[in-house]
């Protein structure tokens, strides 16, 4: 009935009327004493928020594919500490708009901002150790200070949550002050300051969050201060945390599709070149399939919802899911076009990929390959861990510890692959594809019912309906 439609009340007393340039924002949930409360009104995904994914497109291509031209340990660490930059920016960034809400011009100049920071640091990604290490980081603290600007802003405008907000800004002055430092020393020396920088970068919140919640082991006195200034503290908003984190997966998980692309010059295109590519799809393919629809679906309770441990777990096992999985994805491109294996003729690539190919795979490509992949799966199996998944009552054909304990040691052995430097890159690509698989159909068949078939229904369907139609009619009807 349109009655009793659900409407947005936020269209409806904004229709007719123009986006304002400033309102004061708006906390949409917030922990007090314990107790979570929260808007009753759903957080959408902005059209905006979107609009910065598209950025980190062009960061998972030129960081990935920069790595896998050159498997050493030096661009390993180049393309760890540039990346985790990066998605420190995007992490921000999505907890500021998931905590208040403001809908407001202003807004959107400021994420216009970021955005511009975020091009800045990327532009300077790749030489980073060497000319355009301060450039750099100027543009990383330009972002990083910014936003903690605005949390002192909205300190001093939302008193309610003050102290949480004030702690937030000194969690950015602090290892601000590193990474400012640590452009005055020389390498390889900075590498104890940044590691440092990033490691606060990266727990600080954690810290924060363990101070407020055992606050009462340190004495009286610190916890009623504590409880005090955390009187009031804004908390997550857990749909919108999910959706924005599955988005940048997807991204992710488009970028290996994007990268295993080749452009053949033969007139016959069917040869082992084609066949990496489509395996290296099909490898795409089931982690998608794994971390969206095993992993992350069918839930009792969702990681976030069930404790602070699994939250931590869930959160920080998604940034080396995503570093491993793009070093893998990007390495794997470089296999799809080596002439290394049977079938693989140099002429049969257009020139561009002729001078990306190579006859030799070195051992770093490998490394980066399988042990990215195996990264990767570990931590999609951290991810599952963390979660509490729904069980059928009649049970489950393999409980999912044993199914935990497959997919590891299916990680034990793409650990290993690297050593066999006697598989080309065909062998060593079907190899990996089809561990992955393996892993997925022992998942599908594993989390089923053993009474349940995978080829329709054991039993037709039956229909029964309480009909207040006399036998008579009826009857008469069936003639």
């Amino acid at each position: 009935d349109d009655v009793h439609e659900k409407k947005d009340w936020e269209k409806e007393r904004r229709n007719g009327r123009i986006m304002k340039v400033y309102k004061k924002p708006t906390v949409r949930q917030y922990f007090h004493k314990g107790l979570l409360w929260r808007a009753s009104e759903t957080t959408e995904v902005a059209s905006f928020e979107l609009f910065v994914d598209l950025l980190y497109v062009g960061i998972l291509a030129i960081n990935g594919d920069h790595a896998a031209d050159d498997p050493r340990g030096s661009e390993l660490l180049r393309f760890s500490i540039t990346f985790i930059m990066s998605w420190k920016i995007w992490s921000d960034l999505a907890l500021m708009i998931s905590w208040f809400e403001t809908d407001d011009m202003l807004q959107r100049l400021s994420v216009l901002f970021i955005m511009a920071c975020l091009l800045g640091l990327t532009t300077n990604m790749l030489d980073a150790f060497n000319d355009t290490y301060t450039e750099l980081v100027s543009f990383y603290l330009a972002a990083r200070l910014f936003m903690g600007g605005y949390l002192f802003v909205l300190a001093m405008i939302v008193p309610m949550v003050r102290g949480m907000m004030l702690a937030h800004v000194v969690l950015t002055l602090i290892p601000a002050a590193l990474w400012i430092a640590s452009v005055h020393i020389s390498y390889p020396l900075r590498l104890a300051a940044i590691w440092i920088a990033i490691f606060m970068d990266l727990c600080g919140a954690i810290f924060l969050v363990g101070i407020i919640r055992g606050a009462k082991v340190m004495g009286q006195r610190v916890a009623e201060y504590v409880d005090r200034v955390f009187e009031f503290y804004p908390a997550i908003n857990i749909e919108h945390k999910v959706e924005r984190t599955n988005a940048f997966v997807t991204l992710v998980f488009g970028y290996s599709v994007v990268a295993i692309i080749y452009q053949s010059a033969a007139a016959t295109g069917i040869n082992a070149f084609y066949g990496k590519a489509a395996l290296g799809l099909v490898q795409a393919f089931c982690f998608n399939w794994i971390y969206f629809e095993l992993d992350g679906a069918d839930l009792f309770a969702h990681a976030i919802r069930r404790n602070v441990s699994s939250s931590i777990f869930w959160t920080a096992a998604h940034l080396p899911l995503i570093m491993s999985y793009v070093l893998g994805a990007a390495a794997l491109s470089k296999l799809v076009v080596a002439h290394d294996s049977p079938n693989t003729p140099l002429e049969s690539l257009t020139e561009t990929y002729m001078e990306k190919s190579e006859s030799d795979i070195p051992i770093g490509l490998r490394w980066f390959y399988c042990a990215g992949f195996g990264i990767a799966l570990f931590c999609m199996g951290i991810i599952s861990l963390s979660h509490v998944h729904k069980d059928h009552p009649k049970g489950l054909r393999i409980l999912k510890r044993w199914r935990m304990l497959n997919r590891f040691g299916v990680c034990i052995i793409l650990f290993c692959l690297p050593i066999v430097e006697s598989l080309n890159s065909l062998q060593l690509v079907s190899i990996v594809t089809g561990l992955v698989v393996w892993v997925l159909l022992l998942e599908l068949w594993g989390c089923s019912c053993p009474e349940e078939s995978f080829f329709g229904e054991k039993r037709k369907c039956g229909y029964t309906a309480r009909c207040k139609v006399s036998r008579k009619d009826l009857e008469a009807r069936g003639k």
